[in-house]
């Protein structure tokens, strides 16, 4: 029988690393491999025990590695899965196969990273701390592949400092100008830095754009996300029919929503080539997106329902009215998404911006996960 003594303690344990890890503030992006060399340098260098899939670009990354993770692992294999950001509980992002890892692994490696960020006095990012940890759990349980997702870029993020044996690069467009560059040149060239001289390369990339790519083992080019699933298997040697799984947040749909996590003009443009046909759209967004690029591509017969966030890095509804506005949009403001939604009643319905609307948007159905602490 368990101890609700130990039980209570155990839940504080995760609470007070979750705490920590906050307060490490998940938006500071500092590039640069300095840090996470010196942190896993102290682990004794997992990620150099490990066969790693790579996968970078600008979207699909998610889908990437879920898909790929599903695959894998039905042939039997134990495979690591590592993505970002998460929608309800941090332990989505890392998982092997399909199940996240527990509060109790959580909870000990953060006490093991942390006690070694303050010992060799290291100042690790939120990012790089969860990097990190995923890294070293992927190896304590000696899985046979461990994909792992870029957060931002490629050559200056915290996953590159392992070497890709399989390397792939879904989609190239604008985004993260503020890190990554203004022109796609210099945008694909820092993404195009995960590839090693021994990387198996599979990408999705405009062919103009390939020239970006460094020196690899082989470079295939192939459009689809099944294409580059199916790739990844022949070169694992696996065989099997591939089959394409749904993924929370990502075209998910519940009753008269759908619900998807584009948050840019390039993901915007995708999601409503699938379907433009809704009567409202409910939009939160990140300020530092590109608020105008996303709204111009939804349909300009629909109602636009602008909502706030509950996170400082939202954009105020105010800023996406005016946006409306200005191209010319039908549109009313909510302070909250599930007022947005409430609105919505039974009308044809597509919740995105980022995140975060996702996640209040699965919070208001109730759908699987939202409570997931």
């Amino acid at each position: 029988m368990n101890n609700p003594l130990n039980m209570n303690r155990a839940e504080n344990d995760y609470t007070k690393a979750k705490d920590w890890l906050d307060s490490l503030n998940q938006n500071n992006i500092v590039p640069g491999l300095e840090r996470i060399r010196k942190l896993m340098k102290a682990l004794a260098n997992p990620e150099k025990k490990l066969e790693i899939i790579i996968v970078g670009g600008t979207n699909a990354k998610g889908s990437t590695c879920f898909n790929l993770n599903y695959n894998i692992a039905q042939s039997g294999l134990k495979v690591g899965c590592f993505t970002s950001p998460h929608i309800h509980t941090i332990r989505e992002r890392i998982r092997i196969n399909d199940k996240l890892i527990s509060k109790d692994e959580f909870t000990n490696l953060i006490e093991l990273v942390r006690n070694i960020t303050k010992d060799k006095k290291i100042n690790a990012t939120y990012f790089e701390i969860m990097t990190a940890i995923a890294y070293q759990y992927f190896y304590s349980k000696n899985v046979d592949y461990a994909i792992m997702e870029i957060g931002l870029g490629g050559e200056w993020d915290a996953v590159n400092i392992g070497n890709a044996n399989i390397a792939i690069l879904t989609t190239l467009g604008i985004d993260h100008t503020d890190y990554l560059g203004t022109n796609i040149e210099d945008i694909g060239k820092t993404k195009a830095k995960i590839v090693r001289d021994n990387s198996y390369v599979i990408t999705g990339w405009p062919k103009e754009y390939l020239k970006l790519i460094p020196s690899c083992k082989n470079l295939i080019y192939s459009e689809t996300l099944e294409e580059w699933i199916q790739h990844t298997l022949d070169i694992l040697k696996i065989k099997r029919n591939i089959e394409l799984i749904k993924i929370p947040g990502r075209y998910e749909k519940s009753n008269n929503f759908v619900i998807d996590t584009a948050h840019n003009p390039q993901a915007m443009e995708f999601l409503i080539s699938i379907d433009n046909d809704y009567e409202k759209i409910i939009i939160g967004m990140m300020k530092d997106k590109d608020i105008k690029g996303i709204i111009e591509c939804l349909p300009n017969k629909c109602e636009i329902l602008v909502c706030n966030l509950k996170t400082e890095r939202s954009a105020n509804n105010k800023d996406l009215a005016l946006f409306c506005k200005i191209l010319g949009y039908k549109f009313k403001e909510f302070d909250s998404i599930k007022q947005a939604m409430k609105y919505a009643n039974n009308s044809k319905t597509l919740v995105t911006g980022s995140f975060h609307t996702v996640c209040e948007a699965r919070e208001y159905l109730k759908l699987k996960g939202h409570s997931e602490l």
